[in-house]
């Protein structure tokens, strides 16, 4: 994948990653009169992430030192590297 600003604009480091939102299952306990509480543990579902984007697509990427910015995520390197793969 490809970024259009993978440098952070404050400090100039490279983008550390990006952030996602991963869906999970909270585990619940209930007593016998049916009230419940959170049980400690989350089932995740790792094939349900996504990278958090705003309302024009951008992803939010994070730097070493927690400075956030938007940039413009391309598959253009994935698409160019599965394209070799196949190519003869």
């Amino acid at each position: 994948m490809r970024f259009d600003s993978p440098q952070c604009p404050q400090c100039g480091q490279l983008a550390k990653g990006v952030l996602e939102t991963i869906p999970g299952l909270a585990r619940l306990l209930f007593d016998e009169d049916g009230n419940a509480e959170y049980a400690g543990s989350t089932d995740v579902c790792w094939d349900g992430q996504e990278a958090i984007r705003d309302e024009q697509g951008r992803v939010r990427l994070i730097c070493p030192d927690g400075h956030e910015w938007l940039a413009e995520m391309s598959r253009e390197a994935d698409d160019v590297t599965a394209q070799r793969r196949q190519d003869p």
